[in-house]
């Protein structure tokens, strides 16, 4: 008889690829305001690729679209990092004053 420990295929903390590049793309999306749009616009790929990737669609998205999606944050100062484990994000302090629209100026006058 074989036993087949579940925990082993899929264990509990395990979160799928999609659902973390959803988490990630959604996330970045609402800091910096964008609509799915705008996105797709600086990603030079379809709204509706956009609504498939933040809505876990079964297809999964090309590496290209994801890498165009990852740059147009990079662009803007933000570290993504998807690993098997978790999602690391970091926002330089250009990255969070264009999120909260904030400019260093104004902070050093303050």
């Amino acid at each position: 008889m074989v036993n087949y420990n579940l925990n082993f295929v899929n264990p509990p903390d395990y979160i799928s690829m999609p659902l973390k590049l959803a988490v990630a793309v959604r996330s970045l999306r609402h800091a910096f305001d964008m609509s799915q749009t705008e996105l797709a616009d600086l990603a030079s790929c379809s709204r509706p690729t956009i609504n498939r990737i933040e809505s876990i669609d079964k297809a999964s998205p090309r590496t290209d679209t994801i890498e165009r999606l990852m740059q147009v944050f990079r662009d803007r100062g933000v570290e993504v990092q998807i690993t098997d484990s978790e999602v690391v994000i970091r926002f330089t302090g250009d990255a969070i004053n264009a999120a909260t629209g904030n400019s260093l100026s104004e902070e050093k006058n303050d």
